[in-house]
C-alpha cells in the first residue's frame, strides 16, 4: 500500500464531518467513523492519475481528472468525496502532487531513457515541488524529494563529464 496523505486525509475528514453535521449534534457519533480515513496513490498500479480513499473496510478510487469513481465504495461517503475532490484547490493540489509521486516513481524504478526529456515533460517547478514536499506531513516526503535532488544532481554530473571527456 502507498504511503498516506496526512494533509489530504485532514481536510477530507473535515469536510466530511461538517457536511453531516445537523442541529442534533451527531458530530460526536460519527467522528469516530473517519479516524481510520486514508487518502493515497498508487502510480505503479495505473498510469491514468487518480488517488485512492479508505474509511475502515471500505476503498475507492478516483479518477483526477474528470472526479470519477473508477472502482470500489464507500457506500454514502462517495458522492462527498467526489463533490470535496471537485473543489478547485483540493483538485489542484491533488494534481501537483500526482505529478510529483508519478516522478519520483519513474524515476526511482529507472525507467528514464533520456533525463532532458522528464525536465521537460514534469508539469511543475522544482520550488512547487520543494513547498509540497514540506506541507505534506509525515510519510516521509521530504527525505525522498531530498533523495530526488541529489540523484538528479548526480545524474546531470555524470553527464556533463562525459560530454566533457569527448
Amino acid at each position: 500500500m502507498a504511503e498516506s496523505i496526512t494533509v489530504f486525509e485532514n481536510s477530507l475528514r473535515d469536510y466530511l464531518l461538517n457536511m453531516q453535521i445537523d442541529a442534533y449534534a451527531t458530530q460526536n457519533r460519527i467522528q469516530y467513523k473517519y479516524n481510520n480515513l486514508k487518502v493515497y496513490m498508487e502510480p505503479k498500479r495505473s498510469q491514468t492519475p487518480h488517488f485512492w480513499v479508505s474509511v475502515g473496510i471500505s476503498h475507492a478510487c478516483f479518477e483526477l481528472n474528470n472526479i470519477d469513481k473508477i472502482s470500489g465504495s464507500l457506500g454514502n461517503d462517495d458522492k462527498l468525496v467526489i463533490r470535496w475532490a471537485n473543489r478547485p484547490n483540493i483538485k489542484g493540489e491533488l494534481e501537483k502532487h500526482w505529478a510529483y509521486i508519478s516522478q519520483a516513481n519513474v524515476l526511482s524504478t529507472g525507467k528514464v531513457q533520456n533525463e532532458d526529456e522528464v525536465k521537460e515533460t514534469m508539469e511543475i517547478s522544482n520550488q512547487e515541488l520543494k513547498q509540497a514536499a514540506e506541507i505534506i506531513a509525515g510519510g516521509g516526503m521530504r527525505r525522498k524529494f531530498v533523495a530526488f535532488e541529489q540523484n538528479m544532481r548526480k545524474r546531470n554530473r555524470a553527464k556533463n563529464a562525459k560530454r566533457a571527456s569527448r
